[in-house]
């Protein structure tokens, strides 16, 4: 199982795509299933964006990233951090282009990233799972136009499945995705916990002072998941990339930036 999410789109800086790998054994344990099941019923609620403290969506995230960490030998994550602006102002070809390199490379990049590699005795099936957002959805990718000159929509899901398969075969990868769909938010606990690790990587990347109370709440809860070992060992596992308009996509050490963050707050607790 694979999902993807993103944090921080256009001005709004960092801009971070992300893709959360969970065996599909593991995904289906009773641990994730129950935070599905709670999460479609309403029981549960997790944006890691709007929180600001309240003690239940605390303990939600407490929960899952307690989850997360049992099971941290088996999950793998990518993320690239990009910068929209910068791209946008490096380039005469406008911003619908930029887009288009955007919403079919970084993904393209993440989930294969995250397929790539296994060994040439093991087959991988794959299912990805997109958080359904409007951006995702009837994208007029390249200008491109049918016969009769109308637009010719695609979605990123659809393409993202086209482009991913078409990759295994170029470069003789052994994978296959049999299924790419977006999913409303509230529907499946590895999309909002890809959305919660990309918020806490935006909190590390951020560093911001604990002054005001969101940026404060969103340390505090940050420095208590990365006390636990596991926890704290998972977000040093990422993969992180970082691009700003260079031919490479360098992979630059979150670690770096994690031992910043945690002397930073050191001496912050929960409440």
């Amino acid at each position: 199982m694979i999902f993807f999410d993103e944090s921080g789109k256009g001005s709004v800086k960092p801009n971070l795509m992300g893709g959360l790998s969970i065996p599909h054994e593991i995904y289906y344990q009773d641990d994730f299933q129950l935070l599905t099941q709670k999460l479609r019923d309403g029981l549960i609620k997790l944006h890691f964006k709007g929180y600001y403290g309240d003690a239940n969506e605390r303990d939600n995230f407490i929960r899952v990233g307690e989850t997360l960490a049992k099971y941290s030998e088996f999950i793998k994550m990518i993320v690239i951090n990009y910068n929209y602006s910068a791209l946008v102002g490096a380039t005469e070809l406008g911003k619908d282009v930029v887009e288009d390199m955007i919403y079919t490379k970084f993904p393209e990049r993440i989930l294969y990233g995250l397929l790539r590699g296994y060994g040439k005795n093991i087959d991988i099936e794959a299912e990805v799972l997109i958080e359904k957002a409007n951006e995702y959805e009837n994208l007029n990718l390249f200008q491109l136009r049918d016969k009769y000159e109308h637009d010719v929509k695609l979605n990123l899901d659809g393409l993202v499945k086209d482009l991913l398969n078409i990759q295994a075969l170029y470069r003789g990868e052994n994978y296959v995705i049999n299924n790419c769909r977006l999913v409303p938010k509230g529907e499946e606990i590895g999309v909002e916990m890809t959305d919660m690790l990309l918020g806490i990587v935006r909190t590390i990347i951020e560093n911001k002072p604990s002054i005001t109370l969101k940026p404060t709440a969103k340390n505090k809860l940050t420095m208590h998941l990365l006390r636990n070992p596991d926890f704290c060992s998972l977000i040093q596992n990422i993969r992180y990339f970082e691009w700003d308009q260079s031919k490479e996509l360098p992979e630059v050490s979150l670690t770096s930036y994690l031992q910043l963050f945690m002397a930073k707050h050191f001496n912050e607790t929960l409440n």
